[in-house]
C-alpha cells in the first residue's frame, strides 16, 4: 500500500502555530472575563456611608472562573474588605464633656474582613462586551 500523505516539517510547524494561536485567543479571552469581575466585584464591595462615617474599600481581588460557555461565565470573586468607622466628635460627645481641638483628626477604626462572591456573566450579542447577569454572596 503506497503512503497518500506523509506529514513534513512545514505541516508539522503550522499545525504548532495553530495549537499556540488558539492557547493564546483562550488566554486573552479568560483574562478578559477576569478583569471583568474583578472590576464588577470592586464595585460591589466598596461602598461608602458618609453621614455615618463608615467606608468600605478593597484590597487585593482575586478571580477565578467556575464554569464558562460561549455566552456566559461564572465567576468567583474574592478580596479582603476594610472596613473603616470614624468617629463622629459631635454625636458620641456629651454636653458635659470637652470638645475636641478645632485641628484634630477624628478617630477611626479599621476592620478587615473577607468577601466572596460568585458573579454570572453575560455575553451582549455578537460584541466581546460582557454584562454583569446575577451576584451571589457566600
Amino acid at each position: 500500500m503506497e503512503k497518500i500523505f506523509t506529514p513534513n516539517k512545514y505541516f508539522i510547524g503550522f499545525c504548532a502555530l495553530l495549537v499556540v494561536f488558539v492557547a493564546a485567543l483562550n488566554y486573552i479571552r479568560d483574562e478578559k472575563i477576569l478583569e471583568e469581575a474583578r472590576l464588577i466585584g470592586q464595585a460591589q464591595a466598596e461602598w461608602s456611608w458618609p453621614s455615618a462615617g463608615v467606608s468600605v474599600t478593597v484590597g487585593d481581588i482575586k478571580a477565578k472562573i467556575l464554569k464558562h460557555t460561549e455566552n456566559d461565565a461564572e465567576v468567583e470573586v474574592q478580596g479582603e474588605q476594610k472596613v473603616t468607622r470614624q468617629s463622629s466628635s459631635s454625636s458620641s460627645l456629651s454636653s458635659n464633656q470637652a470638645q475636641p481641638l478645632a485641628g484634630a483628626e477624628p478617630k477611626s477604626t479599621e476592620e478587615k474582613s473577607q468577601f466572596k462572591e460568585v458573579l454570572t456573566l453575560y455575553k451582549n450579542g455578537n460584541s466581546h462586551l460582557w454584562l454583569l447577569g446575577k451576584v451571589e454572596e457566600e
